[in-house]
């Protein structure tokens, strides 16, 4: 029997699952990026930082999810030209997650969409990343005990694995290669 974790949007208009593969087909960790800084800050919604500017990330293979409603209202968004999509509800302004394109098979939730306590149910994050981009230093007991490149290399390995394993699809993000909306990218709008 599949076990679920449940997401929704914080008006509760966007629902979905993720299903539950075992301890293979996902990871949880903190990044303190700029950019993941910058999408939750552009949508008001920075109760998805931690104290550190960091943004917790529950990371799946694509297949793995799917949207039971409200999928009209999930729009993209790009921080910079080249950059990752990032996807939020458009109802209320709520980060939902990210996602590199239909290519790659990955969905990094913000973990404050998921219903359930990651804590319980997932485990304790496994490391922290981009930690240079904190606004403030962050102590060795909340970054988590595993390296950036101990991260990097580990989710690299994941990411073979899950395209070779066929994990991209479906994808409720993408239809015939395409995002299902169209990304804009925010530095567009600031002149850039």
């Amino acid at each position: 029997m599949t076990e679920f974790l449940n997401f929704q949007c914080d008006c509760g208009a966007v629902t979905g699952k993720v299903a539950s593969q075992g301890a293979f087909f996902r990871n949880r960790v903190v990044c303190y990026c700029d950019d993941c800084q910058a999408f939750v800050n552009h949508l008001g919604h920075e109760k998805s930082l931690n104290s550190y500017g960091g943004t917790d990330v529950f990371q799946v293979s694509a297949s793995q999810v799917s949207i039971t409603s409200g999928q009209e209202h999930l729009k993209c968004m790009k921080i910079t030209a080249k950059g990752v999509h990032r996807w939020y509800a458009s109802c209320c302004n709520a980060p939902i997650g990210n996602t590199i394109n239909a290519k790659w098979p990955l969905v990094g939730f913000i973990s404050t969409c998921i219903v359930e306590d990651l804590e319980k149910t997932v485990g304790p994050i496994k490391g922290s990343v981009f930690c240079k981009f904190a606004n403030q230093p962050i102590p060795n007991e909340v970054k988590g005990p595993w390296s950036h490149k101990r991260i990097v290399a580990t989710m690299l390995l994941k990411l073979v694995v899950w395209r070779i394993l066929g994990k991209g699809a479906p994808n409720p993000f993408y239809a015939a290669g395409k995002a299902i909306s169209k990304p804009y990218c925010i530095a567009n709008e600031a002149g850039d």
